[in-house]
């Protein structure tokens, strides 16, 4: 219904932007009804969104976002959820490996890819290495390893296919 509006709407459209910013702000202010009733709706409708206008990398929005919703347990049966490093600390990161990386990389794929990997290797890395500083540079270097040197990164981002569902 809407997008035949739109189309009807366009062919004829004789507005101005200030009439394009009024109907941007109604769906604005709609979709923030729907963050509070259905956040996850309201997310994947972000994620698509984003992908068509700006590519398939994160912005700092729906990086901090995906972060939140990451989680693990260790072996003693402790959760651990969301951040594990801020985008401070992993821009610093980046910044030492930035060579090892794709160009299009940016922080937020980074950031996310960072602490999706600490989620799904720390546990790992702790038996094996006995310092914590052992520990974050196995991981990070697993996570560059993986999301963004291994041959299915395609340039496109892998971590935008593989963690939001595209």
């Amino acid at each position: 219904m809407y997008e035949q509006i739109i189309k009807e709407s366009f062919a004829k459209f004789k507005g101005d932007e200030q009439t394009m910013w009024a109907s941007i702000k109604l769906v604005n202010d709609t979709l923030h009804k729907i963050k509070e009733e259905n956040p996850t709706l309201y997310w994947n409708f972000m994620r698509d969104a984003h992908e068509i206008m700006q590519g398939k990398h994160y912005n700092e929005a729906y990086a901090k976002w995906e972060v939140e919703q990451m989680h693990h347990k260790s072996p003693d049966g402790k959760v651990y959820k969301g951040e594990h490093w801020s985008l401070e600390q992993t821009d610093a990161v980046m910044s030492k490996y930035r060579t090892k990386l794709p160009g299009n990389v940016n922080e937020y794929d980074f950031y996310v890819a960072l602490n999706s990997a600490w989620h799904d290797f720390s546990c790992w890395a702790r038996e094996k290495f006995s310092t914590d500083t052992e520990v974050e540079v196995a991981v990070v270097e697993l996570a560059i390893a993986y999301w963004f040197n291994d041959a299915d990164y395609e340039g496109d981002g892998k971590v935008w296919r593989t963690l939001s569902g595209k």
